[in-house]
């Protein structure tokens, strides 16, 4: 193993890491386009080999019970692409490094990830005509882009859904990109290295939600 990098281990010797990813394709889908939040594996095993220098890794339950972070670090996945599994995980196994995937409920059902139907519009570059139709509906910063906007708090997210369904069923299908996420019929994988959370069902904006809407 190489020597630590100096600027991690300093980091190392004053706190804790926890580092979240999402989704790690080695090569995104088009159609989902450079917004998705991607790290390829090969960038993957990079990082994480560079930090395993000077961070001792630890599942996400023993990070929190820690009393002295210094030093410890846990790595944890949002959503639920199956691409962590079938294309990355190989990385964390090579590394001995836990991994935390916490999973939306509505993956595992078929449904559309709304993040990536907001995507979609984009990488087709049709933001402009969704705006047309549905930007005076919105809450927006001077300047605020598209991707921003529609997940801003202040923007209901069930009703962000209901304009973005409106939208896309005029457009080309995109439910293909169903087929990126983990599915029940496909279980989820059991290894030591592998612990599992809940990510709510939808992964709305939670704050942009009533109390109400938010226990549905």
């Amino acid at each position: 193993m190489s020597s630590p990098d100096p600027l991690v281990q300093d980091l190392a010797n004053r706190c804790g890491l926890a580092l979240l990813y999402h989704s790690t394709f080695a090569s995104p889908p088009p159609l989902l386009g450079d917004a998705l939040h991607n790290v390829a594996p090969e960038d993957l095993f990079r990082q994480l080999e560079t930090l395993s220098r000077s961070f001792h890794f630890v599942s996400v339950d023993e990070y929190c019970a820690a009393r002295d972070l210094k030093g410890l670090a846990t790595i944890t996945v949002d959503d639920g692409y199956q691409c962590v599994l079938d294309e990355a995980f190989g990385v964390f196994e090579a590394l001995q490094i836990p991994l935390a995937i916490f999973v939306n409920r509505s993956f595992m059902e078929s449904q559309f990830f709304w993040r990536d139907k907001v995507r979609c519009i984009m990488e087709r570059g049709r933001v402009e005509a969704f705006e047309t139709r549905f930007a005076r509906a919105f809450q927006r910063n001077p300047g605020q882009p598209f991707y921003r906007y529609t997940k801003d708090p202040r923007n209901n997210s069930t009703k962000v859904v209901e304009m973005l369904d409106s939208f896309l069923e005029d457009e080309p299908a995109i439910d293909v990109c169903i087929q990126y996420y983990t599915q029940m019929d496909q279980g989820l994988a059991v290894h030591p290295l592998i612990s599992y959370g809940s990510h709510s069902v939808n992964h709305y904006v939670l704050s942009s939600l009533s109390e109400d809407e938010q226990w549905r």
